[in-house]
This record gives structure tokens, sequence and C-alpha cells, in this order.
């Protein structure tokens, strides 16, 4: 029973490694989704507390519940007729927005604008207005025909009314940016609240008001089995509502300047729901980065400035260690040092442990000395000065101890004494005692004990006086890192990165699977391209061949397909890499004429093998 544990253990291990080798050696960026799922909306007129016992029909959470499970639900404003309202939504952290996609039931507003906050609602200030005429009602001109204006006409038409969609991109029109990491970028795109003021509503047009379709635009074309909205019950608004919003999508992640590809809670968001899919606000850090949104270098790695990473070269820009010999945990960066060292080396190592001192911790502080036969990074590469209390001189202040040379260990002594320790007189001296040793007065010498002069012939001794030593030069390696392209593309975009999608692969393990399958459609095709429409995603294939058709028909050439998780998880799960050949089944919708991707969709990369397994399934007639 072990050798499968540790089997286990091993392979989970390995499927760790790979999953963190994401930011190895290159930027990265956690997944996309829905900032406003899983938090409190709030607005102007919701009930309060004490109203709790009167039944809300169509509350601000509404606006983010699934589109796929709950097509035709609304929140529906309170605000009487001709009023304003607004909708706001507090995050618990600073994360990046980029862009809001909102659906309407009722007509869209003819004034309304989108303001964000960075000081968690301290200070507003306005994204965007819109208007059906800015000039009249902002002041302002309008992009449509001047581009960058603040204001817009785009969405502000009160038809049609119902399904009207109004969209903002924080990078404007182009949605993209060389660096998304740079500090122009993370200027439009973080936030800490966001607001929709809803100025003043439109009425639908008489001709259009008995017209209108009573389906939720969000159930049209993206679900297979989606129920027409019932007839309006007593307890639902009336149409004639100042505003109503099917859903509102705020896309964005968590701030991590490239130094990330997940997060988790910051521990705050007390009304977060466990079942939710919330973009969760604290990084965890690679790069050797610390802190809430990566914004700081780790304890040991100050070495060099901090830095974002690049988002156009995919640069990660690595916090660098300190060389502090293995002596201190921690190390600040000093720009004098910085400049002192031809902006090479910028680190000061923090309280130094095992007896050492320096910017470095590359001397032994006093009272103690480099120990020859120890290398510098060793725990016991300083030891402790011995200087015979007799011959040395003593320090200074009682508290420092011996002194010695701090490479050598050499003690000093007193007049004519010698020794590393101090612990005997020099040749020619005599009389070791307190105040040191005195000359001999003799031809040559004398004895060391007495002073009596000796013959010449008798036998001297000789003394070794210890030079200092040297600490070596530090050379100081950095590993290379290789170039790295990135493609100018927005870099939090699960289309065109799809490595930052979590989906878990369903593995064809013989014929017998493709006999079970009951998906509407079957193909071979190879993916063209996947586009971003905001509320939902295309993916283009070129069906290269047609194993099973359901009511649709099908046949070779190019046809789309919808990946319905793109709404609710931000990803195109299955993942549909452009310019891979695949093995695709699933289920149709045959009153939009869609062929839909879902979590329970069948998506394989087309191999030889596959191909095998797929030929034997149609001899046997199940395919």
């Amino acid at each position: 029973m072990k050798r499968p544990a540790l089997a286990m253990l091993t392979v989970a291990s390995l499927l760790h490694g790979v999953t963190a080798s994401r930011c190895a050696g290159r930027a990265c960026s956690p997944p996309v989704g829905n900032l406003a799922s899983g938090r409190t909306l709030r607005t102007l007129h919701m009930r309060t507390s004490n109203d709790s016992f009167l039944e809300e029909p169509h509350p601000p959470a509404l606006m983010v519940d699934d589109p796929f499970l709950h097509p035709s639900t609304w929140w529906a404003s309170g605000a009487a007729a001709g009023g304003e309202d607004e909708i706001r939504l507090d995050l618990e952290a600073r994360f990046c927005l980029t862009h809001v996609v909102m659906v309407f039931r009722s007509p869209r507003p003819a004034a309304m604008s989108l303001e964000r906050s960075r000081d968690f609602g301290r200070t507003w200030e306005t994204l965007k207005l819109f208007a059906e005429n800015c000039s009249s009602t902002f002041g302002s001109a309008d992009d449509a025909s001047q581009q960058g204006a603040i204001c817009t006409s785009r969405y502000s038409s009160a038809t049609p009314c119902d399904g009207g969609e109004v969209i903002f991109r924080s990078l404007g029109q182009a949605g993209r940016m060389d660096d998304p990491y740079s500090p122009e970028a993370l200027s439009l795109l973080t936030l800490t609240n966001l607001r929709i003021r809803l100025m003043r509503p439109h009425h639908c047009p008489t001709s259009l008001g008995t017209s209108r379709s009573h389906h939720s635009p969000r159930s049209r074309g993206f679900s297979p089995t989606v129920p027409s909205q019932s007839p309006r019950s007593p307890t639902q608004p009336a149409r004639s509502a100042s505003y109503a919003v099917y859903s509102l999508l705020a896309r964005g992640t968590c701030l991590c300047h490239g130094h990330a590809e997940h997060c988790l809670s910051t521990g705050e968001g007390r009304d977060t729901q466990d079942n939710s899919p919330v973009v969760q606000g604290r990084c965890v850090c690679t790069h050797h980065t610390a802190g809430a949104h990566c914004e700081r270098c780790a304890p040991l790695y100050n070495d060099q400035p901090w830095r974002a990473a690049n988002g156009s070269s995919g640069e990660p820009n690595p916090c660098q260690k300190c060389e502090c010999h293995g002596h201190a945990q921690n190390c600040h960066f000093s720009e004098r040092v910085w400049r002192s060292t031809g902006r090479i080396s910028g680190g000061v190592c923090d309280n130094c442990q095992h007896n050492t001192v320096g910017r470095k911790c590359q001397r032994c502080r006093p009272g103690y000395h480099r120990h020859p036969a120890r290398p510098l990074n060793s725990p016991q590469a300083c030891t402790r000065c011995w200087c015979d209390p007799v011959g040395s001189v003593p320090a200074l202040t009682s508290t420092e101890g011996p002194w010695c040379h701090p490479r050598s260990g050499q003690c000093h002594c007193k007049p004519g004494v010698g020794g590393t320790s101090c612990s005997h007189c020099l040749p020619g001296h005599w009389g070791f005692g307190p105040d040191g040793c005195r000359p001999c007065v003799c031809p040559l010498t004398c004895d060391h004990i007495t002073g009596h002069c000796l013959d010449s012939k008798a036998r001297g001794e000789f003394y070794n006086v210890p030079i200092g030593g040297k600490i070596p030069d530090l050379t100081h390696f950095r590993p290379h890192e290789e170039d790295k392209v990135w493609s100018k593309e927005l870099a939090v975009s699960a289309l065109y990165y799809t490595g930052k999608c979590s989906c878990k692969e369903r593995k064809l393990k013989g014929v017998s699977d493709l006999c079970k399958m009951k998906h509407s459609y079957v193909m071979k095709a190879s993916v063209l391209s996947a586009h971003d429409k905001g509320t939902h995603a295309v993916v283009q294939v070129k069906v290269r061949k047609v194993l099973r058709s359901g009511l649709l028909p099908l046949s070779q050439g190019t046809r789309s397909l919808y990946p319905l998780p793109w709404t609710s998880r931000g990803c195109t799960c299955p993942v549909l890499n452009p310019g891979g050949d695949y093995l695709l089944a699933g289920p149709e919708d045959v009153e939009s004429g869609r062929l839909l991707v879902t979590m329970q969709s069948l998506v394989v990369p087309w191999t030889s093998t596959l191909g095998f397994l797929v030929s034997e399934a149609v001899r046997q007639g199940c395919l």
C-alpha cells in the first residue's frame, strides 16, 4: 500500500512543478474573471436590514448570477420614475479592470457614468460618460467623432428596448497596450471600487413597446435548454421600471505586476461565497517578490531595485539576491550603495548573524576573527579572539572582550611580547609580565625568563609572528537569462494565453469510450482563431471530417463554435488552441443553430493513435 501512495505523491509533485513553471523565466498573470461574482453589489434604493422581511424579487445579486443556469433573472431599480440610481462594487484590495459589459432589460439609460476609486472610496474619477447627446448632457465631445473623448453616444440609444449592451474597455477601443504592467497601463487598469451612476432613464418608443421580446437575451443562442420567461407575476416590477439589468460583467484580475499566476483570498472579503468563482485579491508571488500585489522584493532579494515584469518582452525582471554569505535573512536596498557600485549592486545585509558585520556580512565583528580552515559562508567562519590577558593590551571597554585582528587573529601585544595570542617574549626580550617583556642587555641574547646572557653557541629560540591573511575576492554569479519574446496582445486575455486556464481534460482510454459518447456532433477540426465578444467568445474552426451530426446540418468547411464556460470561467474550457487539430464532440442548440462547447464536451488533440481509435469506432458502427 505504501508504493502506490508514494507514486501518487510523486505524480502530484510533478504536476505541481509543471503548473508552477508557467512563471519560470517569464512574466505571468492570473486568470481573468468577473470581479462582481461572489461579491455584494449595492444600489441607492436597495432594501435595508429593517426591510428584510419584505421579499425583493429582483435584487442586485441577480446581475451576477450564472446566465446559463438562471437566464431569466434581472435586477430592477427601485428608483422613482425619472429618478437616479447607482450600482456600486466595493473590492477588498486593488484589482485590474479590463472591461465592463452590461446587458439591460430596460432601455439603456439616456445618461450614465462609469467611475472608479483607487483609494477605497475616498476619491472618485470618471472612467467614461454615456449619453445620447454628449454635448448637451455633459458638455463634452463625443468619441464617435473625436477619438479619445471621455463621453460616447455609442450605447445610449433607446433601442433596443430589451437586451441593449453598454461596453467599456479600460485600454480604449483598441483594448491593448504593449506592456500591460507598465505604469501607464496600470494607471488605466487599477481600481478598488467601481460605481455606475444611472442618471436619466430612456423610455421605449411606443411603436416598439408592445413588440419587445420577453426572452432573456442572455439565453438566446447560448444554452441548449433555455426556458422562455413566464408571464410577469404580481411580484415582478412593471416593464416600465426606470432601470433593469440582466447582467453586469466587470472583467478583471488581481494586481500582481506580472509576478504571479494565481491569487488567494485577502482574508477580508467576508461577503464572498465559497462556491462562487470569486477573483481573489492576494497574489501568490514568484520571481522572488513579496507583498499582496508582489509590489516589493522578498526580504533577502533587494540587491537591485524592484521592477514590474515586462509584458511586452516577457522579461520577468526578478528580484536579485543579496550576497550575505548565509549570515543574514534580510537585506535592504541602498540608493547610495547602488550609485557607488555603478548600478551593479545596492543590497545591504541586515542583522548579520554568526558574529559577522559589514554590508555583505563579510567581516568578523570586534572580538572575533576569521577561522583559517572554514569558508566565509560557514556559521563558524568567525571565532572568538583569545589573547593572553598578561601579554596583550586590553580592549578599550570591558564589554568588547579581547581584541584581535579580524583576519589574522593577531592580538595587540604589549612591548616586547610576541605570538598570535601575546603569550611569550619576543627574541631578545625577557621577563614576561604585566608590563610586557624587557630587552636583553647582552652581546647576543638572554634567557627569556631570567634575562641571563647566553653563550654564543647556545641554542636560540625562534618565534613565528603570524601575518594577517586576506578575505578572498567575492565574485557574483548571476544566471544567464535567455531573451524572451512575448506577443504584444493584451496579457490578461485567456483567448490568447490559454495557459492561464485551469481545465480538467477528458481522457480517451479506448474505442469503448468513443462508443459511449452521446454528443450531438463529433468531428475532426482545425482551430483557426478565437474572438472575445465581451459577453461571450466565438471560436472559428475548419471541419476536416464529420463523424456524427445531430439535427443541425454539418459539413466540411469553416464553422463557429461557442464555448459556454467563457462567461462563467473566463476560459474556453476545454482549451482550444488556435493552430491545433482536435477531435471535437459536444451539444448543439437547434433554436439558435449553434454548435456549443461545454465543460462536458470532448476536446482531444488529434494524433495518429487517436485516428486509429476513431477508425475502429467507425468500423464498429459507434460513430
